[in-house]
């Protein structure tokens, strides 16, 4: 069955992705970030007041479902100068490894088509390796290494990576 995209629009879809986001992050990140970061980025970047702050401000977030279950999210920004932010793509355990990246990505690359984009570009934690490897794979490439503060002493040290439609 062909995964499907619903566009998080109301607060009850809101809540559900936050809740989601937390499960993902907590089973994901140990590996690569400290818990405390972990939870600091949690409340800071995926609660529900400020994934709605987002989508205020004009990320477009959806939940992605496989027969009928919430199986991950994606987030991005369409940017003016013809490129799209891929800001969030995330899968649950069970799903990883069996495609659906492949088709989330396929989604945000037409969606980036449809308003213009001539690129796809991405930040991604350097010790993240399994994602680099992926991106890498379909075609991203690494154009810069940054390190932003986001407060509370912690840091995101990150690869920029982009994707020329």
């Amino acid at each position: 069955m062909i995964m499907q995209f619903i566009k998080v629009a109301d607060k009850s879809q809101i809540c559900h992705l936050a809740r989601m986001a937390q499960e993902i992050w907590e089973e994901y990140y140990p590996s690569i970030i400290s818990q405390e970061q972990i939870a600091y980025m949690i409340d800071t970047f995926q609660s529900p007041a400020a994934i709605e702050k987002q989508i205020e401000e004009g990320m477009r977030y959806y939940l992605l479902t496989h027969e009928e279950r919430a199986i991950g999210y994606i987030g991005f920004t369409v940017e003016t100068g013809g490129s799209l932010f891929l800001s969030k793509i995330y899968l649950a355990r069970d799903f990883r490894n069996k495609g659906k990246g492949g088709e989330a990505f396929r989604f945000i690359a037409e969606q980036a088509r449809k308003n213009g984009c001539k690129k796809i570009w991405l930040t991604v934690n350097k010790n993240n390796k399994i994602a680099i490897d992926k991106y890498l794979k379909i075609g991203f490439t690494i154009t810069e290494s940054v390190k932003k503060d986001i407060g509370k002493g912690f840091y995101m040290d990150d690869y920029v990576m982009e994707y020329i439609l």
